[in-house]
């Protein structure tokens, strides 16, 4: 009980708060989604034993390492989530043919380094969108800076494809993501500001938005 109590006030001093508001299970209850999704995507398997071993790792993960306070709005929109989900998986399918290709091929591929700057402000969809890229066989994320908003990508073989053209790519996948979780643009508030209101509660409603 006592490990328990230790883990629950380092959970208050990471997050800031002890979570007596609520809303806190959004998050965690995502995040424990997406890492068992990304553990059946490890082993390459869906059983029963392989899910509950993800959420069980998935659990101990956000035990040990508890989410800071995250602000966001969300909503999930269920065309857009299959919409999202169907281009993904056509981005994977293109993907593999292309890496079986370059490994039966005579010429060697020529890797490239590139950092797309992100469109959002958001955690949330900066990670999202870093595991999108990473999960489409030949784009590989090596570094993620949540202060720039910038993800640095190794790309295995472009081929005819521009980095700029890459880039468009990610940021397209990052609206995709966007639009599903029901996160939209601040164009909106941002005209409001040059109106006169006040810029702190400008960024206050922008920091919801996370």
């Amino acid at each position: 009980m006592t490990g328990v109590r230790r883990l629950r006030q380092r959970a208050v001093e990471i997050r800031g708060d002890d979570g007596s508001r609520g809303g806190g299970w959004r998050a965690y209850a995502i995040t424990l989604t997406m890492l068992t999704l990304v553990w059946m995507a490890l082993w390459g398997s869906a059983s029963v034993i392989v899910i509950l071993l993800g959420i069980g790792v998935g659990a101990l993960i956000l035990l040990l390492f508890p989410l800071p306070t995250m602000y966001f709005r969300f909503g999930l929109h269920p065309w857009r989530m299959l919409v999202l989900l169907a281009r993904f998986l056509w981005d994977v399918v293109v993907a593999s043919i292309q890496v079986s290709w370059l490994a039966i091929r005579p010429r060697l591929p020529q890797p490239q380094v590139t950092t797309v700057r992100l469109a959002s402000d958001s955690d949330l969809l900066e990670a999202l969108t870093a595991l999108a890229v990473s999960l489409v066989p030949g784009s590989l994320i090596i570094d993620a800076d949540s202060a720039d908003r910038t993800l640095t990508i190794h790309v295995l073989d472009p081929g005819k494809q521009t980095m700029e053209s890459f880039a468009d790519q990610v940021r397209a996948q990052e609206h995709r993501i966007r639009l599903a979780l029901g996160d939209y643009d601040d164009s909106s508030d941002d005209s409001s500001d040059d109106s006169g209101d006040d810029p702190t509660a400008a960024g206050r409603r922008r920091g919801t938005r996370r």
